[in-house]
């Protein structure tokens, strides 16, 4: 009988000595961060703390909790996520992820990424854990959700049993994650796009930037009457065609000259035939130039007229001129 209660009490000694079950954390109310420089917003319990600086958010019931992953002979048992930017800094986000994971396997067993949504967006997850005594590991997974401009990375970690105590909790701030909207400054000066477009007529084609847009021109009396017009309504590239009546371009010219006042005027080559220019004055109140090129070809009189605003010249008559010598006459 001593032997069967010294048994019984040796029993109750081992249970009593058995780590309870940390029961779930419940999600209760939670504080809305937003990153000062960065801009990502995630909402995290009130009685928790933000411990981290600018692009690299650390959230935590206590610093404490923060120093048991660091050092596990110290601090507090807890759970742990943080926020954090990297910056692409002339790498894709699959250079970075890669990076990211082997530096983890330096420390931590990793078990096969996952593809999930975070803030709308697509995301890698990579689970992972860290082996701390012979009982109790680090359990935590990474997620990065590539961005225009940056990786945007999340650190979810809890000290053994308090990963999936805190589960919930680690979803709720999962679903408050808010990627920053990106506006963006519009440059004070425009620029030719890079992409071509080719307009294609009976008389001619010729390619122009895509970011030039198309202008409703009035034909009137000529054949073709086209227009492009770039971000103001006075820097455009306008094409009109009417009948040469059998005159060369000597005698268009001399018939044509005199509407201008002409700063000054020159021969051109376009497409393999003689031009005709005239340089002059599209409107002084408006600071705004223009330059007329006459062609001739087929008994037809093809006629570029180009307009840019003077003080930004160099920004807009390269471009145009660059459109005037890819035309291909019919």
């Amino acid at each position: 009988m001593k032997s069967l209660a010294l048994f019984l009490l040796i029993a109750l000694l081992f249970i009593g000595c058995e780590e309870k079950k940390l029961e779930p954390v419940a999600v209760g109310e939670m504080a809305e961060y937003r990153d000062p420089g960065y801009g990502f917003k995630i909402s995290y319990p009130k009685e928790w703390r933000q411990l981290g600086n600018t692009g690299r958010a650390v959230f935590a019931k206590s610093q404490e909790v923060v120093e048991k992953f660091q050092n596990s002979a110290s601090g507090e048992e807890g759970a742990m996520v943080s926020a954090e930017v990297m910056r692409y800094d002339g790498k894709k986000a699959d250079e970075l992820i890669a990076a990211a994971k082997e530096e983890l396997k330096q420390a931590a067993t990793l078990t096969p990424d996952e593809q999930v949504t975070i803030g709308g967006k697509p995301a890698t997850k990579i689970p992972y854990s860290i082996p701390v005594t012979k009982k109790k590991s680090i359990m935590g997974y990474e997620i990065f959700i590539p961005g225009d401009t940056a990786l945007y990375k999340i650190d979810v970690v809890g000290y053994g049993d308090q990963f999936t105590a805190h589960a919930a909790v680690f979803d709720a701030m999962l679903k408050s994650y808010e990627l920053p909207v990106i506006v963006l400054k519009k440059p004070d000066t425009w620029s030719a796009s890079p992409n071509l477009d080719t307009y294609n007529c009976d008389f001619f084609t010729i390619q122009y930037p895509d970011n030039l847009e198309f202008v409703d021109a009035k034909k009137g009396k000529f054949d073709l009457a086209v227009e492009r017009r770039a971000d103001r309504f006075d820097c455009t590239i306008h094409i009109d065609v009417f009948g040469a009546q059998k005159l060369t371009l000597e005698k268009v010219w001399e018939q044509n000259k005199s509407r201008y006042k002409a700063k000054g005027t020159g021969q051109a080559t376009i497409d393999g035939n003689s031009a005709q220019w005239v340089q002059y004055t599209g409107s002084a109140a408006n600071k705004v130039d223009s330059k007329a090129y006459f062609i001739v070809k087929n008994d037809k009189v093809i006629r570029i007229t180009i307009n840019y605003h003077v003080p930004q010249k160099d920004v807009y008559l390269p471009v145009f001129e660059s459109s005037v010598n890819s035309l291909k006459l019919k």
